[in-house]
């Protein structure tokens, strides 16, 4: 690892590494607990894997979904929703896509920038110690940062692709769907016209089952990782 690597680690692993049996850890035993994570790196070049969620995306911008008055659930009043969670679910989806639309239009890949976090994983990867990152994200910063696709899991989908609903296998152009998007309300009602139903990108709904890709690739990674970072 490159100088200042411990640095970094620290920096980053602060607030991942933060609870132990339910109770915080005091200063002085959580730096060293994060001293021993960053003399592991160092000094045993372990397997690594990463689980990350959506407090490593807070420092670009994106709203996290559940902490009070700042989390993309404290500020769905406008949409007039019956709860939080239902601009992600398909049946109110089919009914009213565009509190969906437009919640997803802030979050397009391309409107943030990678942060620490993101930077941290990439130079696990650079120095050949990352083996696999699941992210709960699905802004796509951790590529944008340099990690190839391959070694990113986005456990709740992505914008790689996107398809019809009511009609399997048949994919819409991700670019035709943000062009859409970035029309309005009009954009996107022709878009179904035209495709014949709401087109929606690979983001898992609740309800929805994970990415294949997940569960192929999660058991044999768990097993052979020598530190998860969460």
């Amino acid at each position: 690892l490159e100088a200042g690597s411990s640095r970094l680690i620290n920096q980053v692993a602060t607030p991942l590494i933060s609870k132990s049996a339910g109770m915080y850890w005091r200063k002085a035993e959580e730096e060293a607990c994060l001293q021993q994570v960053a003399d592991l790196i160092k000094e045993r070049s372990p397997r690594i894997v990463v689980m990350a969620g959506a407090g490593i995306s807070t420092a670009s911008g994106i709203p996290d979904f559940r902490s009070p008055g700042s989390g993309l659930y404290s500020n769905l009043q406008k949409y007039r929703l019956p709860y939080p969670e239902a601009a992600f679910e398909l049946d109110y989806f089919q009914q009213n896509p565009a509190p969906f639309y437009d919640i997803v239009t802030s979050l397009w890949p391309g409107r943030h920038r990678p942060t620490a976090t993101h930077r941290f994983m990439r130079m696990l990867h650079e120095s050949g110690l990352l083996q696999r990152v699941y992210t709960q994200n699905i802004d796509g910063l951790e590529v944008a940062a340099g990690l190839p696709s391959e070694l990113v899991v986005p456990v709740h989908g992505s914008f790689e692709t996107c398809h019809v609903l009511g009609r399997p296998g048949v994919e819409v152009p991700i670019a035709e769907l943000k062009g859409a998007l970035d029309a309005g309300g009009e954009g996107w009602q022709a878009l179904a016209d035209r495709h014949g139903g709401l087109v929606k990108p690979s983001i898992v709904f609740f309800g929805e089952p994970l990415p294949k890709r997940f569960h192929e690739l999660y058991q044999r990674d768990l097993a052979a990782c020598d530190l998860l970072i969460v």
